[in-house]
Formats: structure tokens, sequence, C-alpha cells
């Protein structure tokens, strides 16, 4: 195929609305024509947290392979929200979808593919319908050895001793946590002082040592507080959580490796300092969990994983929905889905079957990358 033109779109993900969400470059790879140093300094250019690079596909029904680099021109091995803008990017452009005819759905009603990334293959899936995006998250949980003392935490965020609520968590110590090997976040909960949420700034994560053979890699804060659950009849519950990730002094609006990662970490529940959820603090804070909860029902894809019912009859799962809301104080507000099936064993112990995660994208600017000497 030949090279070029090489086309990018700029999107927000996780937002179905024009400049809320996490802002996305995606660019289209003609005939495999960029090396790695290139998209490595489109990325720098583009200044997104980051640019995705969107290669042909080999053939018709074969899986597309993606490249993601930071805004510092790193080349990281998955990211959530590049991922979801990918699918949207893919489903609507690369695949545009045909209604069936008689406005029938059928089998019709949602799209599938597979993209290949640095942390393997990944199935993705599109409902044209509803226009949500999801993605089986690869998945290789590790609780790192080391965690994280609120004096650390107070060396990249100082002012967050003089908040009323300070004293309640200044005790604690954090968990390090990996979702996939090349990306780490200490996962800072801060349930019990919810106003420290609010006080925080852009700055550097916390110091920590990973576990051998676990790096280099992306390393960032998730600080997080515990909302609400929303319940429903036939449906597992709703837990809805506000959080901010904070690295190399940024403020990320809405991260999906870090909220599954999250996710992850809080539906296994075998983790010693995990700590019965706080009920919402006030009538408001309710309001607030049971909006968030609302709109996690709207993005997240049917039947994601139930492909294999038959064989899941067979054997007990456990699933755990997660609504997050992210990029609060930026302006740019983010409704993150994660839904996490548990796998149960005979003998009580769980696994980690599925990790989905789902949003919406907005496209608001495409555009072609001029030719290079």
């Amino acid at each position: 195929m030949a090279s070029g033109p090489h086309t990018f779109a700029i999107c927000t993900v996780f937002s179905p609305e024009r400049f809320k969400g996490n802002p996305l470059a995606i660019v289209a790879v003609r005939g495999n024509a960029l090396s790695q140093q290139r998209k490595s300094l489109i990325a720098r250019e583009f200044g997104y947290s980051e640019t995705v690079f969107v290669h042909d596909a080999p053939g018709p029904g074969l899986p597309r392979r993606i490249d993601i680099f930071t805004e510092q021109g790193v080349e990281i091995p998955f990211a959530g929200h590049p991922t979801i803008g990918v699918i949207h990017y893919i489903f609507t452009t690369c695949e545009r979808f045909v209604p069936p005819p008689n406005g029938g759905r059928g089998e019709h009603e949602r799209q599938q593919a597979v993209l290949m990334t640095k942390a393997g293959p990944v199935p993705v899936f599109y409902n044209p319908y509803r226009m949500v995006a999801a993605c089986a998250v690869p998945h290789n949980m590790h609780l790192h050895k080391d965690r994280v003392t609120m004096d650390k935490i107070l060396n990249r965020q100082p002012q967050i001793q003089i908040v009323p609520t300070y004293d309640r968590i200044k005790d604690k110590t954090f968990p390090v946590v990996s979702g996939v090997k090349g990306m780490t976040f200490v996962l800072v909960d801060l349930t019990e002082a919810p106003d420290v949420l609010g006080s925080l700034k852009t700055s550097e994560a916390p110091d920590y040592e990973l576990d051998a053979e676990w790096s280099p890699g992306f390393e960032g804060a998730l600080y997080y507080v515990r909302k609400d659950t929303m319940d429903q009849e036939s449906e597992p519950t709703i837990h809805a959580i506000q959080a901010r990730m904070i690295s190399q002094g940024v403020e990320d609006p809405g991260t999906g490796s870090a909220c599954c990662a999250l996710a992850c970490y809080l539906a296994t529940g075998e983790m010693k300092d995990l700590e019965p959820r706080v009920k919402a603090e006030s009538k408001e804070e309710g309001n607030v969990a049971d909006e968030l909860a609302k709109k996690t029902e709207e993005v997240k894809l049917e039947d994601t994983n139930k492909s294999d019912t038959k064989d899941k009859e067979k054997e007990k799962f456990e699933r755990h929905v997660y609504a997050i809301q992210q990029g609060v104080e930026m302006g740019r507000l983010c409704t993150i889905a994660v839904e996490v099936d548990l796998k149960v064993e005979r003998d009580g112990s769980r696994s980690i079957a599925n990790v989905t995660l789902s949003g919406r994208v907005n496209f608001f600017a495409r555009g072609e990358l001029s030719p290079h000497p």
C-alpha cells in the first residue's frame, strides 16, 4: 500500500460534549511509513497527554496495530483513553457502519475487532446506536511490596496539611498497583477526607519503589473518593467514584488505565487496607452519585462479555461496575465506566477474568500531516 498522506483527527474521550473529556490526537499511518522516532516527535508536537497512531489493517478483518506515545514522546504499552478514541475512529471512519435494511438491528447492533498493542491483542467493541466504545483491557494486576506514606505525598502536595479533614488520613499508607507491566499507580484513598481531593495541585507523583522486573514504566498517582452506590434489580451494584490522576507535573482529565487498575484493586477486595465504603456525607453528594451512576448506565456497552454465556453458566462469576468521574476540577468532565468480572473458584478464591472499559467520544477537528523531507 502506498504511503501517505497521513491524516489526523482530534477528539475528546469519555465525554459526548465538545471540549470536555480528555483530548486525544489520532494519526492514521499509511503504509507503515512513519518511524517510531517520527511518531515520538509528532506526539510531542501535538502536546496531548497521549497521541495514538493507527496503522492500516494488513487485510480485511485483520487486527490493526496501534502505537501510543505520551506528550513527552515516550511510547507506552497501553492506555485507556487512546484505545477508546481509536475504537470510535475505526468504526466511524475506516469501517463506516451501514444500518441494516428495514431499520433492523440484529447482528449489526454491536461491531467488534481486535487492536494490536504493545500490551498484546485487545478485543474492542462498538455499539453504533448508542455510540459507545468498549475494550477488553489487558490486565496483569500486580500489588507491589512498597506502600506510599503520607510523608511522601506531602513532599509533592504540602498544601493538603491545612485541609481540616487531613488529620483523618495523616497516618495512612497507600498501595502501589500495576494494571499491566509498564503502567503503575499509587492509589490514594481520600474517602475519609474528601476535601483533600479538591486541594491537590499539579506535581510529580510521590516517590515509590517498584518490584523487580516491573520497572521502568509510567508512574502516576490516582487520588480518589468513594461516593455512594446505586443498586438495581437483577443488575450489579454501581460504585460511584470521583478521581484525579496527577503525574509528571500535569493532571490528566481522564485516565482509563489508572481507573482500570483502581477498579481491579477494589473488586478483588483481598487487600488488608480495603475498608468499607463510606456513605455519602450529604444529600447533595448522594444526588451526584446517583446522576453519575445513571451516566455510567448510558455508557456501558451491553453484552460485552456475554458471548460465552453458555460456558460461564458452568462457572461462577461476580461482576463489579464502577462509575468513575474524573477531570471535574479541570473543567473537563469525564465519565468512565469500568466493569470487572471475577471468576470464583470452588475453594472460594477469586481471580480477575475480564476487565472492560467503555465510554463515548466527540470528534471536532480533522486534518492532514504535511510530508516531511
